[in-house]
């Protein structure tokens, strides 16, 4: 059993004193796991923790709170994902060749949490709107030669900056040109983003996976490659 699945076996079973907010989240994820964001509902929340709705209210004031913090808590649980992914591969001596293998790390671990997890995947997108803390924005001076990129993820959500890292350091070390930094985290972010709707909830979700395995390796292989 995952940390992640323990969590929510734990949340299932009770909670301790004072930690009903955690108790109603971990039971919330678990609705979003099973059913997606529709599945996300307070009174059953409260039912599964075995608490009155009304007890419930006192931690979320409303459904739209509730499902920011299952969105929150897929965040931590999809950079965890990517952070095993990056675990599983041998660093590479040259700099250059080690930026590129995180990148594909993570690009890989971002796909694979979508297939493992696409009811948490299609919660932590779930009805953005501008107001929403779970994606945010990123904004830099363009006075001080930086860009600014309104919509993308904040540089402190950890899988939009694994790949934003190692873009960095792609320039850092020679094998990217400062000048096609800009805008290249958005179009991996995309590149991932895109491979996993297009296979999770199109027509192509029925094809094999060993036959989605290779289009995702096709994917990143392209992406990478246009760097």
């Amino acid at each position: 059993m995952s940390a992640e699945q323990a969590g929510g076996a734990a949340g299932r079973r009770g909670y301790h004193h004072g930690d009903l907010r955690n108790a109603l989240t971990e039971a919330a994820v678990e609705l979003a796991r099973a059913g997606g964001p529709q599945a996300i509902v307070l009174r059953e929340v409260a039912r599964t923790t075995t608490v009155s709705s009304t007890a419930a209210y006192r931690h979320f004031a409303n459904h739209h709170e509730l499902v920011m913090a299952v969105k929150d808590r897929g965040l931590q649980m999809l950079a965890a994902a990517m952070r095993a992914e990056l675990a599983r591969g041998e660093p590479r001596p040259d700099p250059g060749d080690e930026a590129m293998r995180r990148l594909r790390a993570a690009g890989m671990g971002y796909v694979r949490f979508a297939f493992a997890e696409p009811g948490l995947f299609r919660t932590i997108f779930y009805g953005m709107t501008d107001d929403e803390p779970t994606i945010g924005r990123r904004q830099a001076d363009a006075a001080g030669g930086a860009y600014q990129m309104d919509g993308a993820p904040d540089e402190s959500e950890e899988s939009y900056a694994m790949m934003s890292h190692a873009l960095d350091d792609l320039v850092a070390c020679g094998r990217l040109a400062a000048e096609n930094r800009p805008y290249s985290d958005i179009v991996m972010w995309s590149a991932v983003h895109g491979l996993s709707v297009l296979l999770l909830d199109t027509e192509l979700a029925r094809l094999s996976d060993e036959v989605k395995a290779a289009i995702v390796d096709r994917g990143l292989d392209v992406a990478l490659n246009g760097l």
